[in-house]
């Protein structure tokens, strides 16, 4: 006869520890009593997911927790507040205190997550600008060299990171009071990661967007510094020297007591002097290759452009020694030709009025160019003077031809006689006059 008690030692462990593990996952519900405190009824050795009735009373549990101090008791009941009531006015409440626990515990990036679900579900709750603000914070933390973590361990630096956080920001609130803060530090950012085209672009939208407000000053500043940098690199770029030096000009202009003046001031005479270097070795280049003329012209323009730098006095040595070494004749250029001013002056004139009288889009009166009288065909000269009635006072001008010039024929019948027309006589008679 078979007896239970004979069953093997090993099936009998497994179905008791089959058994506690199926009552271990049954839900209680969590009880809240005045000077008691919390309890749990229902469910299996006092199920650690019990779920209080109401989600209030499930928020006065998280808080409770969290007051005590157990952080991931809170953080799950706050969690399960929001997969259990999702539509309850708490939500909003439980979202920023458990994103708050997530930044306590250092998993930033789960923070903002969290921060950013509030923004999107709960747009409308006293939370939202608090959850902005925070997200900013994370943001700044990544830009400030924050490590992104990988299986729970921190690995690297992330700029790229905090691009996307700052480009979230701005995505759920693009005119919030911080707007013009996110667009900074997100140009700086792009900066760091070498993309200079596009930083340029951002700072310059908060000039267009928020023109009085200190941050289009620093946004201001960096952009000289991005076009100064590309100077500092090696480029002899003309347009990117004049752009760093208007950037830091506008910039002096807008903030005067701005703290970074004197070092905007000492970035305009670096810029200065970088422009005199980038002509002279222009003129040496042409110097080098034998180019004299264009060599004098060049270290001409650094005199006149740069008259107290250093190139300007090596530009004046080099042309007097080109002078004596070439001579005048090989040196000469029309900048120190010894045309008189007067002289020059009216041949500009004249050329420029040649070269627009010349253009296909010209409407107005033509320059005539007229020949000494010395140089007229003989058949063209003036001839002389004729009776007035071969020169009609009104009509083009009638030019004689050979036919004319010639003797008249004689007429076919000499006894013909000239039939004159005469005016009628008049038939009425004259008015009296007075005598």
């Amino acid at each position: 006869m078979f007896r239970p008690t004979q069953l093997p030692a090993a099936i009998t462990l497994s179905a008791i520890l089959a058994s506690l593990a199926f009552q271990s996952t049954s839900h209680g519900d969590l009880i809240y009593r005045p000077n008691e405190g919390w309890s749990r009824e229902g469910g299996f050795f006092g199920s650690s997911t019990a779920i209080a009735k109401t989600a209030d009373l499930q928020m006065q549990y998280g808080q409770d927790l969290e007051k005590k101090g157990d952080l991931n008791g809170a953080r799950d009941a706050y969690k399960r507040l929001l997969k259990t009531f999702p539509l309850a006015q708490q939500t909003s409440e439980a979202r920023i205190r458990l994103a708050g626990i997530l930044e306590k515990q250092g998993r930033f990036e789960e923070a903002f997550e969290t921060y950013d679900e509030l923004v999107l579900k709960n747009p409308e709750s006293k939370e939202f600008i608090p959850a902005l603000d925070a997200m900013f914070n994370i943001a700044k933390r990544y830009m400030n060299g924050e490590k992104r973590r990988l299986f729970g361990v921190k690995t690297f630096a992330s700029n790229q990171r905090a691009e996307e956080m700052f480009d979230v920001i701005l995505k759920r609130a693009p005119y919030s009071r911080s707007s013009a803060q996110v667009m900074l530090f997100r140009g700086m950012v792009l900066e760091r990661q070498g993309k200079d085209a596009e930083a340029l672009a951002a700072y310059q939208q908060i000039i267009d967007r928020f023109p009085s407000d200190s941050v289009a000053d620093e946004a201001q500043y960096q952009m000289g510094y991005i076009r100064l940098r590309s100077l500092k690199d090696g480029s002899y770029d003309f347009t990117d020297r004049v752009r760093a030096q208007e950037s830091f000009e506008d910039f002096v202009n807008r903030a005067p007591q701005n703290g970074r003046i004197p070092q905007a001031r000492e970035n305009l005479q670096l810029i200065e002097a970088n422009a005199a270097k980038a002509a002279f070795e222009v003129g040496k280049f042409y110097d080098k290759t034998g180019k004299v003329k264009a060599a004098v012209l060049s270290y001409e323009d650094v005199i006149r452009d740069h008259p107290n730098s250093k190139e300007a006095d090596l530009s004046r040595k080099r042309i007097a020694a080109l002078r004596q070494e070439k001579g005048e004749d090989a040196t000469q250029t029309r900048k120190n030709s010894t045309e008189p001013a007067e002289g020059a002056a009216q041949r500009k004139q004249l050329e420029a009025k040649i070269s627009t009288n010349s253009r296909a889009d010209y409407v107005g009166p033509q320059i005539k160019k007229t020949t000494p009288a010395t140089e007229r065909p003989s058949q063209e000269r003036p001839s002389q003077e004729r009776p007035s009635q071969e020169r009609p006072s009104q009509g083009p001008a009638l030019r004689l031809q050979e036919a004319d010039a010639a003797p008249p024929s004689p007429s076919p019948s000499s006894s013909q006689k000239l039939e004159l027309s005469l005016p009628s006589p008049r038939l009425t008679p004259p008015t009296p006059q007075n005598p």
